[in-house]
């Protein structure tokens, strides 16, 4: 059942189930429409893909949850998602569905798309190589090819028998080459200016659990580092689009800005932060701002996954890069005392900050170039036209 998408009037569904994968889904339209305008798209998504254009026939932030726990509570709210994605597959027979990254629900998804015929593209590969390598055949069963962005997943999905193509990150639209120097610079100028405002990025995340963890230990930790300092302190919260403002209560009552620019437009302005787990600590990596990443969730989700996560490192920086380019504070590591420590080191160390810098070249070199989406919608025509559903 191929599919030629580069003409005519063609129907692509797609699954973005959170914020950073409504912003992929939307650079993907962008860039098939640029390949052909009269393309049809629906979605589960959010504010980025409707702002697109796209027909949005389930909103993705009711079930963008994470953790063991947190799933199984907002379970009626994703079956009834499941629910309403397959009355509309059925009822509108897509010529392909594109899902992006959120494998707990895509994969089941996929696995519906194609018992309907309907081929299946997976954008951002599942984290298979951190835990969960039993589940490879379900990937196999789920979609019919997978768009890799970090280096190494290539050789691991090929090697399991996964149809799969490295397309680089990204991310690397966003931070381009020729503003490395100047990234640099300005950070550098900032610290250096006696008495000027030390700008303080919080980065909280975008779903509900995390930002709720996290927002009072960033504020004991914005408390601390105030104390601490002969400087003026300017602290910006950022919050993904969509975000309950509530969870952000204790941020407003310390007095601290709420921002909702993009990243790429906020991280400039940052001379440290603090970064949820995940892609925001990889884009605050290659935005040059030195940061900690702080990881918090429930002491049943940290019992099951130190039982079942395999790797040492949790950054995708440090991922890809193989050794440490941020500090990780883990769980009952991240205290205030400990990352509001780590924050003023930043400030005192400037051998510290050019290590830093040093890895986050060799990190940029890894991950490619830029043109991700018109290489990655380029990928989706050719894999469209064919390749056909294996149920």
């Amino acid at each position: 059942m191929s599919v030629d998408i580069t003409s005519g009037s063609a129907h692509v569904f797609l699954s973005c189930g959170e914020a950073s994968g409504d912003r992929y889904g939307a650079a993907l339209v962008a860039a098939l429409r640029r390949i052909n305008p009269r393309l049809r798209f629906s979605a589960l998504g959010g504010a980025a893909l409707a702002e697109a254009g796209v027909e949005i026939i389930q909103p993705s932030e009711p079930i963008a949850v994470m953790g063991f726990g947190e799933i199984l509570t907002a379970l009626p709210r994703i079956l009834e998602a499941k629910r309403r994605v397959a009355r509309h597959l059925a009822a509108t027979a897509p010529d392909l569905c594109v899902t992006v990254d959120f494998p707990g629900f895509n994969l089941a998804l996929g696995r519906a798309a194609r018992s309907r015929g309907v081929p299946v593209f997976h954008l951002i590969a599942p984290q298979l190589w951190a835990w969960g390598g039993w589940r490879i055949g379900n990937l196999r069963r789920s979609v019919d090819r997978v768009g890799a962005v970090l280096p190494f997943e290539r050789e691991f999905f090929a090697a399991r028998g996964i149809d799969v193509v490295h397309l680089g990150h990204p991310l690397m639209e966003d931070y381009p080459r020729d503003a490395t120097v100047r990234l640099r610079r300005r950070r550098e100028e900032r610290l250096a200016e006696v008495g000027a405002p030390l700008t303080v990025g919080l980065l909280p995340g975008s779903r509900r659990q995390e930002v709720s963890r996290l927002m009072p230990v960033y504020v004991a930790v914005i408390e601390r580092l105030r104390a601490g300092l002969e400087r003026p302190l300017r602290t910006i919260v950022s919050a993904a689009p969509g975000l309950d403002r509530g969870l952000l209560a204790p941020a407003t009552a310390a007095g601290f800005e709420i921002r909702e620019d993009r990243l790429p437009d906020l991280l400039p302005q940052l001379d440290l932060a603090l970064v949820c787990s995940g892609t925001a600590s990889l884009e605050t990596a290659l935005a040059y701002v030195p940061h900690a990443l702080v990881y918090r969730t429930s002491a049943f989700n940290f019992f099951l996954g130190r039982r079942l996560v395999r790797i040492d490192r949790i950054g995708l920086a440090n991922l890809v890069l193989g050794k440490d380019a941020v500090p990780e504070f883990v769980q009952e590591a991240a205290t205030p005392e400990a990352l509001a420590d780590d924050l003023s080191g930043w400030l005192r160390d400037g051998r510290r900050r050019a290590v830093f810098d040093d890895r986050i070249d060799r990190l940029r070199t890894m991950l490619g170039e830029g043109g991700f989406w018109d290489r990655a919608a380029a990928e989706v025509a050719r894999f469209a036209a064919g390749k056909a559903a294996r149920p």
